[in-house]
């Protein structure tokens, strides 16, 4: 029976770990196409949506589902700005640069963004995007281990909004995305850390969801 109980474990494990997978690459697209169409989805907008002016900025943007958000805007002429600690494993088009940035590092972000904004301009986009994963169970993870995964994966979309959003309200015009994952409402073992920073990914999202509207009055900076 323990064996038995253990091989089921692991199959619904992997198969969890494919469906996570699928789920992010079909996200890609449905990411993509609201930001796209949020024109049409929200009639409120006071300015338009002009793409060949709009600036898009990906954290985590060298690999997984940031690297093929990166592909898929540059693909549609789009500017598109990627932060990541690691260079991209391709080259980027002409209308995309990479800022080597540690997003856990306010300080870091603030001097990526006094480049961008001086060689590109201010990004009117943002998708907090980067994010790690362990796999391991409570006990094999090390203290730092889960503290740099809260940093990364729960941290830096504070210190990025807290960025961009000054620009942001400055425009009246802008457009917050947070990638959360379906391990914010299931946690599998050995999954512990990722879930939590998924998990406060959504309450995070829905605080600033709030704080837009009722503490800035910002309804033209969206969330959704």
């Amino acid at each position: 029976m323990p064996v038995r109980l253990l091989r089921n474990t692991a199959m619904i494990t992997n198969l969890f770990k494919f469906l996570v997978g699928t789920i992010g690459t079909v996200s890609i697209c449905i990411i993509i196409n609201k930001i796209l169409n949020r024109i049409v989805l929200n009639s409120s907008t006071a300015q338009p949506w002009d793409w060949s002016k709009e600036i898009v900025l990906i954290t985590g943007g060298s690999g997984g589902i940031g690297s093929e958000m990166v592909n898929k805007f540059s693909r549609r002429d789009i500017k598109v700005v990627t932060f990541d600690i690691h260079p991209p494993k391709s080259t980027l088009s002409a209308n995309a640069r990479f800022y080597k940035v540690d997003v856990t590092s306010p300080h870091s972000i603030h001097e990526a963004m006094e480049h961008v904004r001086r060689e590109i301009g201010d990004p009117t986009i943002l998708i907090n995007n980067a994010g790690i994963a362990l796999g391991k169970d409570i006990l094999a993870c090390a203290a730092d281990q889960i503290r740099k995964m809260v940093e990364v994966n729960l941290l830096a979309h504070f210190w990025l909004v807290k960025e961009l959003l000054p620009s942001m309200f400055k425009q009246n015009h802008g457009h917050v995305v947070t990638i959360a994952s379906v391990a914010s409402f299931i946690t599998i073992a050995s999954n512990i850390d990722y879930s939590c920073t998924k998990a406060g990914l959504v309450a995070f999202h829905e605080g600033l969801t709030q704080d837009l509207k009722h503490r800035y009055n910002a309804r033209d900076v969206l969330t959704r």
